[in-house]
């Protein structure tokens, strides 16, 4: 049954007993009726939509997300409204979640306000971005941690035939030399996923070792960027699991974690790619495996790599 004709979906995994609206109390919460058809969800679009456009509450599920998703008009003279129908329904979603969740009736007086100024926020930064993309040349190696200092490479990998996911690491001394390193087979998944996995399984493994100043590198920004706003994260899937890395890199009295290149994260690279020969679990290194020979002395040796970056990106 499709989705939108389902009961809601923490009923369908007993995770509530009452499929009924905890606003409207309509029999059964559907995510259409979470999205449009409650009287909370229509009082915010009746604050939106222009006076002829009542026929919007009419269509079934999937027309009308078709219809106003493709749709080419403008709202407000400016903004499609597209972006505007995407918005409403995204802070109806995130409104529902709240109230369920966490007890809070977040509709707020004026929804008109916030949704439009969301749109118009996006449709400002998105229209700043420039068509063409002006790349140089730049070489990157590994580097040595400095005097004292201990770095943790890490990396996520997935098969996209498969779906399968795994994620790799290594330590090295201030010298270039193995301490640790790990590869874990995670099963299927995302690929953000896999890369927060390897930065826990790295902190841990870290920790066990007693390093007490370590460098972390990773060449997931988006997940560097997850770990430096942890605090701020509520609905996000992953939100749990970043915390729990960020609690261990508390735990290590000095440590820096700083997004990398690729380039600079081969080890750790192979590493996370080889995990898909062991079952499910990790698989820890004392010593440096034979096959990765030739991309560790390449790091000690500061094999250069050529990369071509946006400017904005070259520091």
């Amino acid at each position: 049954m499709h989705l939108f004709e389902r009961h809601i979906e923490r009923v369908r995994r007993q995770l509530a007993s009452d499929p009924s609206c905890g606003f409207c109390s309509w029999p059964t919460e559907t995510v259409l009726h979470i999205l449009r058809d409650c009287e909370r969800a229509r009082s915010t679009w009746n604050a939106i939509l222009p006076a002829c456009a009542r026929h919007f509450f009419h269509l079934d599920a999937q027309p009308w997300m078709k219809v106003n998703m493709l749709s080419r008009e403008k709202w407000n003279g400016d903004v499609p409204w597209s972006t505007v129908f995407v918005f409403t329904c995204w802070h109806l979603w995130c409104w529902r979640n709240k109230h369920v969740f966490q007890n809070e009736d977040t509709i707020l007086f004026s929804p008109r306000q916030v949704i439009c100024g969301a749109a118009q926020e996006w449709i400002k930064s998105t229209s700043n971005l420039t068509v063409r993309v002006n790349k140089v040349q730049i070489h990157v190696a590994w580097e040595l941690p400095g005097p004292g200092q201990f770095k943790l490479n890490v990396d996520g990998s997935r098969r996209s035939v498969t779906g399968c996911i795994g994620a790799g690491g290594v330590i090295r001394d201030p010298f270039g030399g193995w301490v640790s390193g790990f590869a874990i087979n995670l099963g299927k998944g995302q690929v953000l996923e896999a890369e927060i996995w390897g930065l826990f399984f790295g902190l841990k493994l870290a920790i066990e070792k007693g390093i007490s100043s370590l460098i972390i590198e990773m060449d997931s920004a988006i997940a560097v960027n997850l770990c430096q706003i942890s605090s701020m994260l509520s609905l996000h899937p992953l939100a749990t699991l970043v915390r729990n890395c960020c609690d261990l890199m508390q735990q290590v009295p000095r440590c820096a974690l700083q997004h990398v290149f690729r380039e600079k994260n081969i080890v750790a690279d192979r590493l996370a790619n080889w995990s898909y020969q062991v079952d499910l679990g990790l698989c820890v290194f004392e010593q440096a495996p034979s096959w990765l020979s030739d991309y560790l002395v390449d790091d000690l040796l500061g094999i250069v790599h050529s990369r071509l970056v946006c400017l904005d990106q070259v520091v």
